[in-house]
């Protein structure tokens, strides 16, 4: 089960987004969630091993989520305009995932900042060796990958941002299609490198309302034609903040094609993804200056033109945040 909503949905509280670092010193946060989600892909190393036909959707999964998240900053200069963080990223993550983030901030001007960040074991996790093994069980392999990310947040001064991204992607063991041709096997092969951009605009409704809409285009480039991708779409998210209380809202549209015919289905792979994630901040939780409580849910569904890449996947989380 993939973690990204525990960290997506926090995200839109976040206000590091904003060009203005804080007072010099150190400064963060420590935040504790726990959670309920569920998972339906053909990918989930949790379920069956063994398939018989690659003509249905995957298995449901279902599994407890905990997660600490947190960050670490250092605000320094005469302005009080650098500044180093390392840990769990409460922004959008380059490539939508749960990772660790270290980088260097630098305020321009009171509205405007840039930021370049290291983000090790972006794609990690697991998948099979050969998602497609009929008749024999399948092994998992792990999945790793780095990226390197540039922000430039209120570009100017005005309310457009920029976010771009350079991630890899290495699978351990790749067996896709092995029980095909060595000239179909090869168009399978996952392992890769890719690009993400992401241009929003920040609205004011008013002085307690925000509406933040967003262009998204990511390429990937795999070592298997069959695997390389573009993809484009759109988000918009809404946060309102009444008194000590948070509201936020977001919803994610992708459209995704491949360059090449996927060998094993004989067709080019054509997906749409869409996501939509919810989340409530109750700041000064229990009388307590520097605590919060958290309620997030998230929900991601991708619809694909193969039904074998047909995935689904929800979750609902509480936790608590510190802030110091």
């Amino acid at each position: 089960m993939e973690k990204k909503y525990l960290v997506c949905c926090m995200a839109l509280f976040s206000g590091q987004a904003l060009a203005e670092l804080g007072e010099s010193g150190f400064s963060g946060e420590i935040s504790a969630l726990i959670g309920f989600g569920s998972e339906e892909s053909n990918f989930n190393t949790d379920s069956d091993k063994t398939i018989n036909n690659v003509d249905n959707s995957g298995q449901s999964k279902s599994e407890v989520l905990a997660a600490p998240l947190g960050q670490l900053r250092y605000t320094f200069g005469q302005l009080d305009n650098h500044q180093v963080f390392i840990g769990t990223s409460r922004e959008d993550i380059a490539v939508g995932d749960f990772a660790l983030e270290a980088g260097y901030r630098f305020g321009l001007t009171e509205d405007s900042s840039v930021a370049v960040s290291f983000l090790p074991t972006i794609m990690g996790g697991e998948t099979w060796e050969d998602p497609y093994l009929v008749g024999a069980e399948r092994k998992a392999t792990d999945i790793s990958g780095n990226a390197f990310r540039f922000q430039y947040n209120g570009i100017m001064d005005s309310p457009f941002s920029l976010d771009l991204a350079y991630y890899t992607q290495d699978i351990d063991v790749e067996h896709s299609g092995s029980q095909y041709t060595s000239t179909q096997q090869k168009l399978l092969d996952r392992s890769g490198n890719g690009l993400y951009s992401k241009a929003s605009y920040k609205y004011m409704i008013d002085s307690t309302s925000l509406l933040q809409p967003a262009l998204i285009y990511k390429t990937f480039s795999a070592d298997g034609e069959a695997m390389s991708s573009k993809s484009y779409g759109a988000e918009l998210s809404y946060m309102k903040f009444v008194s000590k209380h948070a509201f936020s809202i977001s919803g994610k549209y992708l459209n995704i094609s491949y360059d090449a015919s996927h060998p094993v289905f004989d067709i080019e792979q054509k997906n749409s993804e869409y996501s939509l994630f919810a989340g409530y901040e109750y700041d000064q939780f229990m009388g307590w200056d520097d605590w919060a409580f958290n309620a997030i849910a998230g929900y991601d569904a991708k619809s694909s033109n193969i039904t074998f890449f047909d995935e689904t996947q929800y979750m609902v989380g509480v936790g608590v945040t510190y802030k110091f």
